[in-house]
């Protein structure tokens, strides 16, 4: 919290403090120097107590390469961490679905696709399937 002269917190300062909250929700005693709760966080993400230190005080943000074990080790959603660690906006939070691929059912395109009868949507169906099972196949030939 700030007062009328008082800085605006920084976004480091406001990235340590969410993670501090999520860290004590999560059962990490972070606030007793003998808990242990910093040493376990910063081994469950992979980062070390120092830099996990650092980043609770408010004085850094991680490197984005341990953003998803940091998350993990939360059971914080990612995309809510990078928003308040400032890498992306809640806009763009908010489209994330955009960006993730989405498996669908084959019979779902078929008829999205209007085939309707039912010998031919398994016909669709096997079809799609030898087409993917092909190209692991090619793949995995490829990488030999």
């Amino acid at each position: 919290m700030t007062t009328e002269g008082d800085p605006a917190p920084t976004r480091a300062q406001k990235f340590g403090e969410h993670v501090s909250d999520a860290a004590r929700a999560a059962g990490y005693d972070i606030d007793s120097p003998r808990g242990g709760g910093k040493k376990a966080l910063a081994e469950k993400a992979g980062m070390s107590t120092a830099s996990i230190s650092r980043m609770l005080a408010g004085q850094t943000i991680p490197d984005p390469k341990f953003f998803e074990s940091l998350a993990d080790a939360l059971n914080l959603n990612v995309g809510r961490m990078l928003v308040e660690a400032g890498v992306i906006s809640e806009r763009s939070l908010a489209h994330q679905d955009q960006w993730s691929p989405q498996i669908v059912d084959p019979r779902e395109i078929a008829r999205s696709l209007g085939i309707t009868a039912p010998e031919k949507v398994e016909a669709f169906v096997t079809m799609t399937k030898a087409l993917a099972t092909g190209d692991q196949d090619e793949d995995i030939r490829r990488s030999a």
